[in-house]
């Protein structure tokens, strides 16, 4: 689809190089800052799993990493969005900033989010056109595919907030999705769509350096909306690439369910945590902590057992999309959501089922060391009473 010379793929792969240098650096800089204005989020002993005090500023690092790596990569011109997706990138950097620093109510936040989406829907012209054979339907009208569009994009955004939850889940979780969407559209020979999803997964594992457990930062609101946002920009130009020889030779009429499976986490995350939510009259917005991720630490996973095994189910996802791309696409699907059941937590639905044919799995699956959720909260909230700057200090004296 895009002629690419030697000098272009150089120029491409040196704007790697950059973004991950920009991230990679910028992250003690940005801690420095946060540690210097008392910018940080604090343990609760409730919801938080975290003992220190933690900068929240990790989004400012993200977004500038991700804009100069993609502008410098040559690439970012070819796509005819661009303005509007940097316009609504800033937008959103500004939203999750103020959410970070002083707070913004979400009725606040789904507006912008509902807005700075349809300017790029609308302005930009990109939409859901086809559900390609899913549930028999092909070809969309115009009013119903922006309104889809207009869904899957604050979905996703969404979902990717609230698996932000433990050291390295997001960007570990945005990196492999990235990746994914990057090598599905490389196959196509959509090349800047290729080097938007490469760039963002670099600059997210430059992140994780810093992320990972025990994390010395998280990337809070303003960069999971950054990372959602873009994730749905690909997911939305994902969906119709089986229509690409190149593609289709491979993979088959797999592209509308590969988003599914790319996404499957924080997608089911959000489907389950919404509809728990509304079961007990709460509002689907009120905070929890029975997340997917919550599930498995009161199982005595700890963060970093729970991370990796969220990391493999998610590769074990996206696989199963793969090995059932050539089947029938409606088919492929439910291969992918029957996967998704499987490996992440259904309220106990398996464990009870598993309890009638005499298999103890919450007993099979428990670690014989447990890592009690809060219970190493205790002395680090003491210390941290005592000395709330303590976790920083030694962070900067390394």
């Amino acid at each position: 689809m895009y002629g690419v010379e030697l000098e272009g793929i150089i120029q491409a792969f040196v704007s790697l190089i950059i973004a991950f240098v920009v991230i990679y650096k910028s992250i003690p800089v940005l801690i420095k800052i946060a540690y210097l204005k008392d910018l940080y989020d604090k343990p609760d002993g409730e919801r938080k799993v975290h003992t220190n005090y933690i900068p929240t500023l990790g989004g400012i690092g993200i977004f500038f990493a991700l804009s100069i790596g993609f502008l410098f990569s040559g690439f970012a011109s070819s796509l005819q969005w661009t303005p509007y997706m940097f316009g609504v990138l800033v937008i959103l950097f500004f939203c999750g900033l103020k959410d970070d620093l002083v707070g913004l109510s979400p009725l606040k936040k789904l507006s912008i989010e509902v807005l700075v989406c349809s300017i790029l829907l609308l302005g930009g012209g990109i939409s859901i056109k086809s559900l390609g054979g899913v549930l028999g339907i092909e070809e969309i009208p115009l009013w119903i595919a922006f309104t889809i569009s207009l869904f899957t994009m604050i979905v996703i955004i969404n979902s990717f907030n609230l698996i932000d939850g433990i050291d390295g889940l997001a960007g570990g979780i945005g990196a492999i999705a990235s990746f994914a969407f990057s090598i599905g559209f490389f196959i196509s020979g959509d090349l800047p769509l290729a080097v938007l999803g490469l760039t963002l997964g670099v600059v997210l594992i430059g992140y994780l350096i810093h992320n990972f457990h025990p994390a010395s930062i998280f990337m809070g609101d303003t960069g999971s909306l950054i990372i959602g946002f873009l994730l749905s920009v690909m997911a939305i130009n994902f969906i119709d690439l089986s229509i690409v020889d190149s593609y289709k030779s491979l993979l088959g009429t797999s592209s509308p369910v590969m988003p599914v499976a790319i996404l499957a986490l924080p997608l089911y995350d959000t489907l389950r945590s919404f509809t728990r939510r509304i079961s007990k009259g709460n509002s689907p917005f009120d905070a929890d902590s029975d997340h997917i991720h919550h599930n498995l630490l009161k199982m005595g996973w700890g963060q970093k057992r729970t991370v990796l095994y969220l990391y493999f189910s998610c590769f074990l996802i996206i696989l199963v999309g793969v090995l059932t791309s050539q089947i029938n696409v409606n088919y492929s699907l439910v291969s992918v959501l029957l996967t998704t059941l499987l490996v992440f937590p259904t309220n106990g639905f398996k464990r009870n089922l598993a309890k009638k044919f005499g298999f103890d799995a919450e007993k099979a699956f428990r670690p014989k060391t447990n890592v009690e959720l809060f219970e190493h909260l205790k002395d680090a909230q003491k210390k941290a009473k005592r000395n709330p700057q303590s976790s920083f200090k030694s962070e900067l004296q390394d």
